[in-house]
């Protein structure tokens, strides 16, 4: 771990507990393959508002079902791109929030491109509050999920 990423301004350490990391989800019954990933540090789950825009993605960009689809909150799980590939079988995945991007720079990912990655395709973009609210983030997101599917 870098250690940009545990300094913090107003005390000298922030060290993330494993303990405090939820286990991966399980594979939802007639899992279509793709895996919706967001980046929500404020709680290990959503609010009502976000549930409910991330849905409309799932079900209006990309025509599945979100029962059947994979999402997790990459602040709160040991989940892995590795592990989607190899455990889950997964092919594509859409990661919302870019500190992944960080994460993954040796990859070479940008933003809004259709990467390959564990021989997964991975669009990585905004996070979803950027996304709900700026509507050229929002275009850019949504010609990049056409592309994906």
């Amino acid at each position: 771990m870098e250690i940009n990423a545990i300094y913090k301004k107003d005390k000298l350490y922030d060290i993330p507990s494993p303990a405090a990391k939820t286990p991966a989800p399980e594979r939802p019954e007639g899992y279509n393959r793709v895996a919706v990933l967001y980046e929500y540090p404020e709680a290990a789950e959503l609010p009502a508002d976000k549930v409910a825009f991330l849905a409309k993605v799932i079900e209006a960009g990309m025509k599945l079902q979100p029962a059947q689809t994979l999402t997790a909150n990459l602040s709160h799980t040991t989940l892995t791109l590795q592990k989607l590939a190899e455990e889950y079988g997964t092919q594509r995945v859409v990661i919302f929030g870019t500190g992944w991007m960080e994460r993954l720079r040796n990859a070479h990912i940008d933003k809004n491109d259709i990467s390959q990655l564990y021989g997964m395709k991975v669009l990585i973009t905004d996070p979803l509050d950027t996304i709900n609210t700026n509507d050229n983030a929002k275009k850019i997101f949504w010609n990049s999920l056409k592309k994906l599917f």
